[in-house]
């Protein structure tokens, strides 16, 4: 190989990294798999799957394919049903009330409020969608719509108690119209977990108040359906108060990713750069590229003994010296993982991303297939922390207390751990929690920390490196 020829396939891997992956049409890099059909099927209510895990990619591709049959196509399920697709809450844009105005209207609504919330939001959403489609809204709702002026959640929440009826009579009016065209409306909820970040309490509130909601109109209604994206821990009977959550277990998909599927998807995006990209995979012996024409090229297969093949060819088989040496198709998962030994697709991308930006300065044999050396990948793992941090810390604004740990080393007392934790920022709001023993809890639940048998706190090397945090036997990179 040469070393132009070389410069130009780690230009192209250079991409990977997330922040220019993303921008990528979705249908020729997004890896199909049975979590996500699952996850499309009419019965599934709870989608499960934390930051990077692959939600955002695939209401791309649902924006990419609107027509129902080429997602059918895309995925080869043909049960995957017609469906419109509804934003019905998330933060992205000023679709929907701030976190900041819910936080505040839970501070003097109850239980009964919050459902009520969620009732007539979606009234709103579903109106401003549905159009012409949507059967009339009765004069006595009109004052909960956006045309009426900028109404508060209060104004809102008032009308929806005092016209219950009428607005039970309208979701059954938009029942029959979606029966009549035999057309699914998936109505899905993101960023659930960003309302009361620093509140447990007053996010799982709301989020009781959904479930209980769509526990109820799940069972009545069947061509309208709903889609709520939830971190697994936050899908806790104890946490929510909510024993009857666990008859929605049945109707959940979990969109975490196994080590063969994180290879596949790296693979996914290589093969979708050039055809001298997937000359150079096809080289690896037992990967496999399926060409799915307008889709792109899929990976078939990849046991581990193709991973360790891919691994090798990458960067080399071994990763490290002396004691402390391993094999490089392993170190790459197990450094990315949390503590929750989960790994998202976003920190595949990065690392690898990042590594060939370091490799094009770096001179290789002529002889030689690879397109990094195992000191580029072990170099990238610090920027890659920063931006899994950065990601963490937009989503749940608590996960920022381990700045308070800068400099710290770990394996960390508990007891030293908890009061650092206990401290809030000044960039906090007002009220934020000072007991440090709830945000440890909380953190944990993340997978942010993880609690050692002998009670000592850790902090996985994903985030470590990120906020600076020491290991012993090693250094934590400068701020």
């Amino acid at each position: 190989m040469s070393p132009e020829e070389r410069r130009k396939l780690q230009e192209q891997l250079r991409r990977l990294n997330h922040r220019e992956a993303e921008n990528v049409e979705a249908s020729r890099t997004f890896l199909p798999l049975w979590t996500h059909t699952m996850a499309l099927r009419p019965e599934t209510v709870i989608v499960r799957g934390g930051r990077g895990a692959g939600k955002s990619a695939l209401f791309n591709l649902l924006r990419d394919l609107p027509v129902s049959s080429r997602v059918r196509e895309f995925f080869q399920d043909n049960e995957i049903p017609h469906a419109k697709w509804l934003d019905a809450f998330s933060q992205q844009g000023m679709l929907h009330p701030s976190v900041e105005i819910l936080d505040e209207f839970a501070r003097q609504a109850d239980d009964a409020d919050l459902r009520l919330f969620w009732m007539v939001h979606l009234f709103v959403r579903l109106n401003t969608i549905l159009g012409k489609s949507a059967p009339p809204v009765p004069q006595e709702l009109k004052a909960c719509l956006p045309a009426q002026g900028s109404q508060s959640v209060h104004v809102q929440v008032e009308v929806a108690r005092a016209q219950t009826s009428a607005l039970s009579a309208w979701f059954d009016g938009v029942e029959r119209r979606l029966a009549e065209k035999q057309e699914y409306v998936f109505v899905a909820y993101d960023h659930l977990d960003r309302i009361g970040s620093l509140f447990q309490e007053t996010r799982s509130r709301y989020i009781r108040a959904l479930l209980v909601l769509w526990l109820s109109l799940s069972n009545r209604y069947r061509w309208l359906r709903a889609k709520i994206f939830l971190r697994e821990d936050l899908f806790d009977p104890a946490r929510l108060g909510f024993p009857d959550v666990t008859k929605l277990r049945a109707r959940s998909a979990s969109l975490d990713w196994d080590v063969e599927s994180l290879y596949r998807v790296v693979v996914r995006h290589m093969a979708s750069q050039s055809s001298e990209m997937r000359r150079w995979l096809v080289g690896v012996p037992g990967v496999e590229l399926r060409d799915r024409n307008e889709f792109g090229f899929i990976p078939g297969p990849m046991p581990e003994h193709v991973i360790k093949a891919f691994a090798d060819r990458l960067a080399g088989e071994l990763m490290g010296s002396g004691v402390k040496k391993g094999y490089t198709h392993r170190w790459i998962p197990n450094r990315l993982q949390d503590a929750q030994i989960r790994v998202v697709p976003r920190s595949m991308l990065t690392l690898i991303g990042e590594a060939a930006s370091s490799s094009m300065k770096r001179d290789f044999p002529s002889e030689s297939p690879r397109l990094l050396a195992s000191q580029d990948l072990s170099g990238a793992l610090p920027r890659t922390s920063e931006q899994r941090v950065a990601e963490v810390q937009e989503e749940y604004p608590l996960a920022g207390r381990l700045e308070n740990l800068r400099g710290e080393l770990v394996l960390l007392p508990e007891e030293k751990a908890i009061s650092l934790l206990g401290q809030p920022s000044k960039s906090e709001a007002a009220g934020a929690p000072t007991d440090g023993s709830a945000v440890l809890e909380e953190l944990i639940a993340l997978g942010v920390l993880a609690r050692r048998k002998d009670g000592r706190i850790d902090v996985p090397d994903i985030y470590r490196y990120g906020f600076g945090i020491k290991r012993k036997g090693g250094v934590a990179r400068p701020k």
